[in-house]
């Protein structure tokens, strides 16, 4: 990466300060994450969920097309029964804007995998032919089959399952830059 330096600016502007530079080879892709999606999220259908997303071997072959990326980590406290929709809104405003900015640094492969399933919209159409707001849309890691807990472990960054309420909450980022 010749301008890292530079990335790392952009980056910690908007706020982020726990972060690590990753080959997206190394990201673990596995059917068994596409399987829960499918039976278990709430968020199955919708614009930026499967089966709105490629297959599961087309997620693996889209990784192996980069050679450079970042596990973007970010905390907050949340309720399992009042999941906080406002920071997440505002997290995914700020990760937009970064892949916005590397993009206009030249990286114009710069892709972001969001720390959440799309929620810019309050009502979702529920496809990606009739998505409100397509430019700004974008997929989760899960809904790429992306084994968000093994990834971050092997990239070297903290994660574990939220198993009291409420609770410190975990949420991943992946943005990919070529």
């Amino acid at each position: 990466m010749q301008n890292e330096a530079a990335i790392d600016k952009i980056i910690t502007s908007k706020g982020f300060s726990e972060y690590k530079w990753i080959n997206p080879k190394d990201i673990v892709v596995a059917q068994w994450v596409r399987v829960k999606c499918t039976f278990g999220c709430n968020d199955y259908g919708l614009g930026a969920c499967p089966p709105n997303t490629p297959t599961v071997d087309d997620c693996g072959r889209f990784f192996n097309e980069y050679d450079t990326g970042l596990i973007i980590r970010m905390e907050t406290t949340a309720d399992k029964d009042a999941y906080p929709a406002n920071w997440s809104l505002e997290m995914t405003n700020k990760l937009l804007e970064v892949e916005r900015e590397i993009f206009l640094k030249g990286y114009y492969k710069a892709f972001l995998l969001n720390q959440s399933c799309c929620s810019l919209c309050e009502e979702c159409p529920g496809n990606r032919l009739e998505c409100l707001d397509k430019s700004r849309s974008r997929p989760s890691p899960e809904s790429f089959a992306v084994d968000v807990y093994q990834t971050v472990r092997n990239a070297g960054l903290k994660i574990e399952v939220v198993s009291e309420n409420p609770s410190e909450i975990t949420r991943i980022a992946i943005l990919l830059i070529e």
